[in-house]
């Protein structure tokens, strides 16, 4: 035997073959051992063609240890491999269930994933397009550049999640938890995020135009630059939220609570905030034109270099604001 410490020795039988076959490939696969076939692959004494063939294995086992050795495997053929092969939901469940937690590139698209608990699991780069995951608790997960188009997301718990990267084009998220998540400059045009929990999430220059944030809880969120235009945002929660440089043309913030929000230069053009809560809220240097503030709680507010040319303050709350 080898007095290297660092060579890993084939088992019996496999030490002098040039190269494995189909079956020296399920047998190691059978005996989960994958230290062996990772030693074979970097030795190029087999090809990646054969753990992919093991995908179609009829054995569940096979096809999970072959699966293993893939995800982590970053070659063209393999991640192609990989977007083909359709997981059962039922499986991925019962891997779940006895501690496996890392799932790259999984494809679970249609998959019917309500009510269970995937906290901490790996989806990266996954594909759960057109899936139905209602109320389901992916807290803390790896999510990051995972497809999640068209994805019927309700109740769904993401709180801590990696989301980076994320698609949700088209995606339905009413109600979900996505607190204490890091959204920094993610691309959510037209996304219904209504009612959703987004207490503590970074969205700096991220852009939700033309989105539906109707009754969000943004309290304590990172808003700052964020693009926002033509979007409903009516009954929302911005307490004490950072809005500075925001653009908000043509928003909908009626109903709003936007006390003690920090919306310095931001851009309010044509901004609808009639019956707002703008109490001691900071408007500096903000662009107001043509805004509806009717009937809008503007008490201590600071509205000092704003720009409140045709600006709507009818019946407003003006007690200690601060005016240009």
């Amino acid at each position: 035997m080898s007095k290297n410490p660092h060579q890993i020795s084939f088992n019996a039988g496999f030490v002098n073959k040039l190269t494995l076959d189909n079956e020296d490939v399920k047998q190691l696969l059978l005996a989960n051992n994958i230290a062996t076939l990772y030693a074979a692959i970097k030795g190029q004494k087999i090809s990646l063609d054969l753990i992919i063939k093991a995908l179609k294995d009829n054995s569940p086992e096979i096809q999970w240890r072959a699966y293993t050795i893939l995800q982590e495997i970053e070659e063209p053929q393999v991640i192609q491999a990989l977007s083909e092969y359709q997981w059962e939901a039922a499986r991925l469940l019962e891997l779940y269930v006895n501690g496996n937690r890392k799932f790259i590139r999984a494809n679970f698209c249609n998959a019917e994933l309500t009510d269970v608990d995937l906290s901490r699991i790996n989806l990266s780069s996954a594909n759960l397009k057109n899936s139905n995951l209602r109320n389901t608790n992916f807290s803390h997960a790896n999510l990051q550049n995972a497809n999640l188009t068209e994805a019927y997301l309700s109740c769904c718990n993401f709180s801590h999640a990696c989301l980076k990267g994320v698609d949700f084009t088209h995606a339905f998220m009413w109600g979900s938890n996505l607190s204490n998540v890091d959204l920094n400059g993610m691309y959510l045009v037209n996304i219904n995020f209504s009612h959703v929990n987004l207490q503590n999430t970074n969205l700096s220059q991220a852009n939700l135009s033309y989105g539906n944030l109707k009754s969000a809880d943004c309290c304590d969120a990172n808003l700052k630059n964020i693009i926002l235009k033509n979007a409903n945002l009516s009954n929302i929660n911005l307490n004490r939220v950072n809005l500075q440089e925001a653009n908000l043309i043509n928003t909908n913030l009626s109903g709003a609570n936007l006390q003690e929000a920090d919306l310095k230069n931001a851009n309010l053009k044509y901004a609808e905030l009639w019956d707002a809560n703008l109490s001691r809220a900071n408007f500096f240097g903000a662009d107001l034109s043509n805004a509806n503030l009717e009937s809008a709680n503007l008490q201590d507010a600071n509205l000092e270099n704003s720009n409140l040319e045709n600006t709507n303050l009818e019946n407003a709350n003006l007690e200690g604001c601060k005016l240009p």
